[in-house]
């Protein structure tokens, strides 16, 4: 309040216009590690050590969320996902005999709201049909876990 009967007045550390600007080579650079997926077929403990549930080697299900509602994908197109849009990926396997479920709900950048509560909102009647077995992985644009990228 007091500050606002004064025209001019300034902080000592508020910043004008922009402020400082930094250049490329004043920034941390982050070195891309490359992983070559078929390691984790040959050997199963480059697999334990990404913490992989399996080899990848399950059955896929693609669904993308259209007003509110799941849209089956056509598997012709599995693994092409739009930056605008959610999707949920039920992903099964057999393990010890038993199959076991995994729910990736894929968020896309630029995907509105209602988009994503949707996709969670299906995620959850998605676990409940298969009863509340499966494990439900949060998966936003560019941040996708290894096994997500193998499953494809």
């Amino acid at each position: 309040m007091f500050k606002q009967l004064f025209q001019k007045w300034t902080e000592k550390y508020a910043t004008q216009g922009l402020g400082k600007g930094y250049t490329l080579s004043k920034i941390a650079k982050v070195d891309q590690v490359k992983f070559d997926i078929t390691q984790l077929y040959m050997t199963p403990e480059v697999a334990a050590e990404e913490r992989m549930a399996d080899d990848a080697s399950g059955k896929v299900e693609v669904w993308r969320i259209e007003n509110r509602e799941m849209v089956p994908v056509n598997p012709k197109t599995y693994g092409q996902f739009y930056g605008g849009d959610c999707y949920l990926i039920l992903y099964t396997y057999t393990k010890s005999g038993r199959p076991h479920y995994i729910i990736y709900m894929w968020l896309g950048r630029h995907a509105s709201v209602d988009e994503t509560t949707a996709c969670a909102f299906n995620a959850v009647e998605l676990d409940k049909k298969y009863g509340d077995e499966p494990v439900q992985v949060r998966v936003t644009m560019g941040k996708e876990p290894r096994h997500f990228l193998a499953i494809f």
